[in-house]
């Protein structure tokens, strides 16, 4: 039987070496490289963060009724509201992030309704989140 494959917001992260996660999975349809994700459940609260975050971030991003974002926007609200994420809960994994899956759970024990995430706490570090860093 095949494997159910789910829809990732973080799969560029993933694919970059930048994160990982216990259900990512690589697929390739041509040449093309994407990620999925093998739980369902997982893949809908990960896109819950993703949309709380992207729905937080137009303000810092000056992005307001913009409904297609860049590649750098898309980084940086998902990698940098990640990161900020993980400061916010206290855990110290540098510019990393070790499982995702295991992030969103901590986030959703701690805010069970996300919108009581403070968002404004996490605005500075989504606007300076750069993806590259200059040598």
């Amino acid at each position: 039987m095949a494997q159910e494959h789910h829809t990732c917001p973080f799969s560029h992260l993933i694919l970059s070496g930048r994160c990982a996660c216990q259900f990512s999975a690589k697929d390739c349809v041509a040449e093309k490289e994407f990620g999925s994700c093998l739980n369902g459940n997982a893949s809908e609260q990960c896109q819950s963060i993703y949309h709380h975050l992207r729905d937080n971030s137009d303000f810092v991003l000056k992005t307001h009724n913009v409904n297609n974002l860049s590649v750098g926007q898309q980084s940086k609200i998902k990698m940098g509201g990640l990161l900020a994420l993980q400061e916010l809960l206290g855990i110290d994994n540098g510019n990393t992030i070790d499982n995702i899956t295991e992030l969103v759970n901590q986030i959703n024990r701690a805010y069970p309704q996300l919108n009581d995430i403070p968002f404004s706490q996490l605005m500075p570090r989504i606007a300076k989140f750069k993806f590259r860093q200059k040598p």
